[in-house]
């Protein structure tokens, strides 16, 4: 992360808002188009029928995707490309009408499979002659596609004919989950679902080799009951049902078996020997003599390397000897050691018995490389140049990571981690900040204990998490502080659903003050209880996120929680004594709009802590300093240094307040996303953004005037705005922001004058460079 305020040489991000404002008013350029022929130069949609403005956009896409690729003008943004920054159109295609003629088949065909069976397409290309002198004539033709829906056909009996007294048990067992209904679109997709369905359903219910192409639809347009002799042609109910069926015409569908389906695919199996290979490899095992043994009387297992336990193997197979087969628990057991990092590769052999009705089962699990080592290299600058404090900080770190994908045997995930960081003062102490870690995580993929009652659908994706750290981090002017935390807990997925729970959660901490935090404390009495000699919390964590929304909106919604000290009241021990009670919670919204190529992100989030009183601190009780909410830096206000904003409308100088935090935190965020260009093969991005939020005490605070909660809260929002630079380089993306106060509501007490006040003191070249990695906000 890097965070100064730059001089009048940074002006990077201003100039990128002038070069987008350029290209926004400049014209579509054409590049190595034909000499004195016409060539496609756009392609438009004309769509008449009775859509929506919405449904026609959805179907002037799905048309534009059926263009012939000779009928496709592909326009790039090229950087500075003749002096500025346009859109080109490179090597545009000859117009050809054969190429049109095809697309109009293409896209008849695709509007038949909608529902449009009476649809019409026409076109109408339409040259115009641009000449400047300069350039040889450009012969521009605009392609006009004329689109008529006319009526949508739509399903109106729809039957089930299976050629099979067990199957077509089945099919009438499950109707309610059929994807076609009556007054549905006459639609192939539709159609295809329910047939996939079908498949599925079979395989489930035994049917190893049953497949798609055994079934077909049957469709008829057309009341064969009207036809009948009987039936008076001036009967006024049959001429009301011949206008209905012009007006609104619909198709009576039949799903049957296709003539000639192979009857060796009607055939029911059930499983037989389960071979398992745990340490497969073509290369590896060539020459090597095989261990076979039989275990739990269901599976056979050929080992070469006995790498791996053979109880938990067993336990992530959902099938046995003798079962029904069902492809949904086979295809379970497969994506189950797939999603395992223990194996490199899956496959399996399904081997049915001759004549009879077993299917013996083959699974071939090539394994991973047990240990994997990483190491990293990471830097930051920070220059401020605050009116009382000055300082720069250069920041250098690097750790390296050992990973065990196998740890004991049963594809356990172990990593350690192993940190360490500096901080360099440029002006006057040479080491500002030292610090040093230890991580080690193990990940289950289990619940342990295992709990045999639980769902299975959270069960598939559950995992035990076991978490230890000892960090000790040295400001010289600050602190010497020890933090030690160990966890266990679980997490699980389903659906569009995750969640997590650590119990117990237990994080300690011994701060040695120095010279700065005493004096800092002592200007500032009622922070004591934030920065303890000892702190303990014994926690219990829990966070729920769900995700849904695709296409042009997506959404999330994360909440936590996290209680401390309800544990601490069953025992009387003195190392209770140092133990912070308090219940903090946050709730975090993000919408995720698209337009094309750009996106729209919104987010909203609020965070509070309650802190309770305890025998050590029977007044004034406060968050550790560990768990307060901070605002700033590249994160989070991006127009403020990082934990540099707040709390309330607190005036204080950075000298007497060098960190800012709080117990309440309110935050909206705003950023417009969209790509400009590639550089050497990587993706370059840009945005607009602007920040609103601040962090505030819940109580008064006597050392930090206005800073508290109230009911004018609005009143203390600080707002910020900028622009910023993304460059994806696909396994890290590194941003740069460049972020500007509009409204402030802590300014240096000799800037009180501009205390909230929009673009009070707003200086274009003033803002903050905030370096980043990856998006601001997880999505």
């Amino acid at each position: 992360m890097l965070e100064t305020r730059p001089q009048s040489s940074l002006t990077i991000p201003i100039a990128l808002s002038v070069l987008l404002l350029i290209m926004a008013s400049c014209g579509v350029v054409p590049k190595d188009y034909p000499r004195d022929k016409p060539f496609v130069w756009d392609t438009k949609f004309h769509i008449e029928g009775n859509l929506s403005k919405e449904d026609k956009e959805v179907l002037e896409s799905q048309l534009r995707s059926q263009l012939d690729d000779s009928m496709r003008a592909k326009t790039v943004y090229k950087l500075l490309y003749r002096g500025i920054n346009r859109p080109v159109l490179v090597n545009p295609p000859v117009f050809d009408s054969a190429s049109a003629d095809r697309s109009v088949i293409f896209m008849t065909a695709l509007m038949n499979k909608l529902g449009y069976l009476r649809n019409s397409i026409t076109y109408d290309p339409d040259t115009t002659i641009v000449d400047d002198g300069n350039r040889p004539a450009q012969h521009r033709t605009t392609v006009n596609f004329f689109v008529t829906t006319n009526q949508l056909f739509r399903l109106d009996s729809i039957t089930h004919v299976i050629n099979n007294n067990e199957l077509q048990a089945l099919t009438d067992a499950s109707k309610k989950n059929t994807f076609l209904r009556k007054g549905d679109p006459f639609a192939q997709q539709l159609i295809s679902e329910e047939l996939n369905r079908l498949v599925q359903l079979y395989r489930e219910n035994g049917y190893l080799k049953f497949g798609f192409e055994e079934l077909s639809g049957v469709w008829d347009t057309l009341n064969l009951a009207i036809l009948r002799p009987s039936v008076d042609p001036f009967d006024v109910r049959f001429l009301e049902e011949l206008r209905r069926r012009r007006d609104s015409p619909t198709v009576d569908l039949e799903i049957r078996f296709r003539p000639g389906y192979n009857v060796d695919k009607v055939k029911k199996y059930f499983i037989g020997h389960t071979t398992i290979f745990p340490d497969y490899s073509v290369v590896d095992t060539s020459g090597r003599v095989p261990t076979v043994i039989v275990y739990d009387s269901n599976f056979t297992f050929v080992s070469y390397r006995n790498l791996f336990k053979r109880k938990f193997i067993a336990q992530n197979i959902f099938f046995r000897k003798g079962d029904l087969y069902n492809e949904k628990r086979f295809m379970k057991t497969v994506n189950r050691f797939n999603d395992l990092d223990a194996w490199r590769v899956v496959n399996y052999e399904q081997l049915p018995r001759g004549l009879s009705d077993t299917v013996d089962i083959e699974l071939y699990l090539t394994p991973n490389t047990k240990y994997s080592v990483t190491a990293n290299i990471e830097g930051s600058f920070n220059n401020s140049n605050s009116i009382i404090l000055q300082e720069n900080l250069l920041g250098v770190g690097a750790n390296v990571q050992l990973i065990n994908n196998n740890f004991g045997r049963s594809a356990n995930r172990a990593a350690t981690t192993l940190r360490y960081s500096t901080e360099l003062d440029t002006k006057g102490q040479f080491v500002k900040t030292r610090q040093a870690s230890f991580t080690h995580i193990v990940q289950f993929p289990k619940p342990i204990p295992n709990v045999r009652w639980m769902p299975e659908k959270y069960r598939d994706n559950f995992r035990t998490n076991l978490t230890f750290s000892l960090a000790n981090t040295i400001r010289n002017d600050f602190f010497n502080l020890t933090s030690l935390n160990a966890s266990w807990g679980y997490s699980t997925q389903w659906s569009n659903k995750s969640a997590f729970v650590k119990f117990p959660n237990i994080e300690y901490a011994h701060i040695i003050k120095r010279d700065t935090l005493i004096q800092f404390l002592n200007d500032n009495p009622s922070l004591r209880n934030v920065f303890p000699e000892n702190g303990l919390v014994l926690s219990v964590q829990g966070g729920f996120t769900v995700r849904w929304g695709q296409g042009k909106s997506s959404q999330i919604i994360r909440t936590n929680f996290e209680e401390s000290g309800l544990l601490g009241n069953l025992f009387d021990l003195k190392i209770f004594d140092s133990l912070f009670k308090f219940v903090k919670i946050d709730f975090e919204y993000i919408n995720n709009f698209t337009f094309g190529k750009n996106n729209l992100i919104l987010r909203g989030y609020v965070g509070a802590g309650f802190a309770i009183k305890t025998k050590e601190r029977p007044t004034n009780p406060q968050l550790p300093f560990f768990k307060q909410f901070t605002a700033g830096g590249p994160y989070s206000m991006r127009a403020w240094g990082i934990r540099l904003l707040g709390p309330g409308s607190t005036l204080k100088y950075r000298k007497d307040a060098p960190i800012r935090f709080g117990d309440f935190q309110l935050e909206f965020n705003g950023e417009y996303r969209f790509p400009l260009t590639r550089l050497w093969g990587y993706r370059v991005a840009s945005c607009l953004f602007a920040d609103v939020g601040n962090v505030w005490f819940i109580n008064e605070n006597p050392d930090f005037p206005n800073g508290n909660l109230t009911e004018s809260f609005y009143k203390d929002l600080a707002i910020g705005m900028g622009t910023g630079l993304r460059f994806d380089f696909d396994f890290i993306k590194v941003r740069l922001d460049y972020g500007l106060k509009v409204k402030n509501p802590t300014p240096e007490p000799i800037n009180s004058q501009f205390q909230n006040k929009w673009f009070a003191d707003f200086k274009p070249l003033g803002g903050i460079i905030q370096i980043g990695i990856n998006y601001p906000f997880a999505f």
